[in-house]
């Protein structure tokens, strides 16, 4: 028997935090809950809605460490992490999203996987869209570092058989991933000061790569994604402060010095810096082309979105 630690960040969105933790005991009866001993643990980063009085109300064995809003999805996954192997002696951290489904048979499928693993590889899901479950949103992603192309693997594809096999990946999405104690020991914790939020998830899985171990994103690992729950960068129609606030804030995919950092670390040519200028220019000639829009009274269809 393993232990297993769930590893949630939260900040507010009790109602996500609330329908997550339901939804994992509807899977008790999983091969999963009954052949490990399972630990769920919430870090909440600072929530004012109620967030911890409701856990300890509705789901006393569900363990909660505090956060005072400053430690962002990195800083709470090292938390998370560290209590689990300190404190719980765990055997594998599995980190969860409190806004992510899992799909049928998902827990029996994962301890499969679990019952064949290599030890050298990190667990990892494939995310479809929770309103279009047949189209893919992640199988994970690619990084050249020449060229400094990334991008999701599948993103926004049907999903066929393409899609329906093992992928060993450059790197994961972070809604979700199962790796063993000794990984950490190997790689190390989150980068909590330089990707607090966004990056997190790519670095990581850039440092296993170069530690020897391999990204492997499993097809029946299957995982409803609810894409418009996080960040900064939804917003359509921007106003001037929400792009500035997009191109500066933690809370932002765009952020041109954590985007800067990456790069710094993780690319291998000054080449790689031309697909950050790009990045860049695309998002704010969007920016200014939904301005000129909105000036002649024209709607900005979907198309045009970043």
């Amino acid at each position: 028997m393993k232990k297993i630690a769930f590893i949630i960040p939260v900040h507010n969105r009790l109602v996500y935090t609330r329908e997550c933790l339901a939804l994992l005991q509807q899977h008790k009866d999983s091969t999963f809950y009954r052949n490990n001993r399972i630990y769920t643990i919430v870090i909440d980063d600072g929530s004012t809605d109620g967030t911890s009085q409701m856990i300890r109300d509705e789901f006393p064995e569900v363990i909660v460490l505090q956060g005072d809003g400053n430690l962002w999805y990195s800083g709470c996954l090292n938390l998370g992490i560290r209590h689990a192997l300190r404190e719980l002696d765990c055997d594998f951290i599995n980190i969860w999203e409190n806004d992510i489904v899992p799909a049928e048979h998902y827990f029996d499928n994962l301890q499969s996987i679990m019952e064949r693993w290599d030890g050298k590889s990190l667990i990892c899901s494939k995310l479809v869209y929770k309103n279009h479950p047949e189209i893919v949103f992640s199988m994970g992603g690619v990084f050249n570092s020449r060229t400094g192309h990334k991008s999701l693997i599948g993103r926004n594809k049907p999903d066929g058989p393409e899609y329906q096999k093992t992928i060993e990946a450059d790197w994961f999405s972070g809604q979700q991933l199962l790796l063993h104690k000794d990984i950490i020991s190997a790689v190390g914790y989150f980068d909590d000061k330089n990707f607090p939020q966004y990056h997190a998830d790519i670095d990581y899985s850039l440092r296993a790569k170069k530690a020897g171990f391999k990204n492997v994103i499993y097809p029946e690992l299957i995982l409803l994604n609810d894409s418009e729950t996080t960040g900064i960068n939804h917003a359509r129609n921007k106003s001037f402060r929400q792009f500035f606030d997009s191109l500066t804030s933690i809370r932002s995919n765009t952020n041109i010095y954590k985007d800067f950092l990456f790069y710094k670390k993780h690319s291998s040519s000054i080449l790689a810096y031309a697909a950050l200028v790009n990045r860049y220019t695309i998002y704010t000639l969007s920016f200014i082309k939904g301005k000129v829009y909105a000036l002649f009274g024209i709607k900005k269809d979907k198309s045009d979105l970043l």
